[in-house]
């Protein structure tokens, strides 16, 4: 049977060591540093100085741009209204527009927490979060100049270099990002085909992989179609492809309009011609693919955003698109390895109404015109 032992059994000496312990302990030097000392955490010193002294090759896989776009980020943010001052920050010397872009790309490209990035670059956590959130807030703000659509008649140039396909303005697909279950939502809400919480980005590219519009914050757990229809491009694209004289290419999950055409489906009785033009078709559209990998493989915070607030994941994801179209623009070329997206089509269950089938009609009766074009 195991001792049980009690006060009663301590004898006087060991008593008073208790005492003397427990009377010391409670008004100790730790307790009196943890209670009225200011407790210092502990940072890097100087990591700016590091990054100053990096070769291209070393900032480029650190931030996952070059240091020339990197730069003129900065310069722009500088001059924004969203880059504090004294007179804004009441008085105090804020941290510079230099670590509020580089904290940012460092945490954009990286998998790492804020914690990580705030002793890194000499400032505390809450400081971080602040710095982000005036990014974000800067670069969704400057997205309507940066995410748009170019000249039409050039763009469709570009694309028919590519592999012959005429009129095209963009591709069109959406991709999966990962993410924690927001807060206060359901997890089965947000839940994609692989039973993964996650929030559908919808894109359209131009033939360079830029996207001319990105659209997110939609549960994954919606078709493509349907965030197509709740997208605002929805409205705009039959103007912007001027009625059926341009069009956008999309896989089989969307449905096929004048303005957007999509792949012959193949049950085994595909012409010749109709394959050539799927083949056609695939070598054009594959760019909205290549798009998306390339934006995870430069950003990989999106292969999971560990935030709670689809409003914030969804501005941290509408950035990283920004900050993808600069990078193009400045001709900021990314060497390393990315994966491409696949997507599996699913069926389009939603109720045809008449109004669906006579623009479905209208738009196979392009594509045809098209093979016609294609392959005389």
């Amino acid at each position: 049977m195991a001792a049980r032992i009690g006060v009663g059994d301590l004898n006087e000496q060991s008593m008073q060591i208790l005492l003397d312990f427990l009377s010391s302990s409670s008004s100790s030097d730790d307790d009196d540093y943890l209670l009225h000392e200011k407790r210092i955490i502990p940072k890097i010193q100087n990591f700016l100085g590091v990054v100053h002294n990096f070769s291209e090759n070393e900032f480029k896989c650190n931030f996952r741009v070059c240091r020339r776009t990197a730069y003129r980020i900065i310069d722009i943010f500088e001059n924004s209204a969203f880059c504090p001052n004294e007179q804004s920050h009441g008085g105090i010397k804020p941290t510079s527009a230099e670590v509020h872009i580089l904290s940012f790309l460092w945490f954009a490209g990286n998998k790492v927490c804020l914690r990580d990035v705030a002793q890194r670059f000499g400032v505390c956590p809450t400081t971080t979060y602040r710095q982000n959130n005036r990014v974000m807030n800067f670069l969704c703000d400057i997205a309507g100049n940066i995410i748009k659509f170019s000249d039409k008649e050039n763009a469709a140039n570009e694309f028919f270099e590519i592999a012959g396909f005429p009129k095209v303005l963009g591709c069109i697909d959406g991709t999966f990002i990962k993410v924690r279950t927001p807060a206060h939502k359901i997890k089965s809400t947000y839940v994609n085909r692989h039973d993964i919480p996650s929030i559908t980005l919808q894109g359209i590219c131009d033939a360079r992989k830029r996207f001319v519009d990105a659209f997110t914050g939609i549960p994954s757990k919606i078709h493509d179609a349907r965030v197509l229809k709740l997208s605002d491009v929805h409205e705009a694209l039959p103007g912007l492809c001027e009625g059926n004289k341009y069009h956008i290419l999309g896989d089989g999950a969307y449905p096929i309009r004048e303005w957007l055409i999509v792949p012959y489906k193949d049950y085994g009785n595909l012409s010749e011609r109709q394959k050539l033009f799927n083949k056609k078709f695939c070598a054009t559209r594959v760019l909205i693919e290549n798009a998306f990998g390339l934006l995870k493989g430069r950003f990989r915070q999106l292969i999971e955003v560990d935030m709670h607030n689809v409003n914030k994941i969804s501005k941290f994801i509408i950035s990283c698109c920004v900050l993808h179209n600069l990078c193009i623009d400045n001709n900021d070329d990314f060497n390393f390895p990315i994966e491409l997206e696949h997507n599996v089509d699913e069926p389009y269950n939603e109720e045809r109404r008449e109004q669906e089938a006579l623009l479905r009609r209208l738009g196979e009766i392009k594509r045809n015109q098209l093979l016609e074009r294609l392959f005389p």
